[in-house]
């Protein structure tokens, strides 16, 4: 089974921009560079795209039988970001 890196499918390929998008923008967030640049966007906004990545990846899987690597990124992705915001709710502090 060959599987290719960058999706074939529209939606494929929106599900792993905006997973590659949540990825980056989280990781610029939490490095060093987070006291010189400062992001606009809040961590919960840029949860959201996470989370819709997730949901593009998992039609994009079931209806289009894509199995890309970036789209196959967007799973375990998404639910970290779903557990993590289930573990907040569950156990505030």
């Amino acid at each position: 089974m060959k599987i290719q890196i960058w999706s074939k499918t529209k939606i494929g390929k929106w599900a792993s921009i905006l997973t590659l998008l949540f990825i980056v923008l989280m990781a610029l967030k939490l490095s060093a560079l987070a006291i010189t640049i400062r992001l606009p966007f809040p961590s919960p906004f840029i949860a959201v795209l996470g989370v819709i990545g997730f949901v593009l990846g998992l039609i994009s899987i079931f209806k289009s039988k894509d199995r890309s690597l970036f789209v196959l990124l967007s799973i375990p992705v998404g639910l970290l970001i779903i557990f993590w915001v289930a573990a907040e709710i569950a156990f505030p502090h």
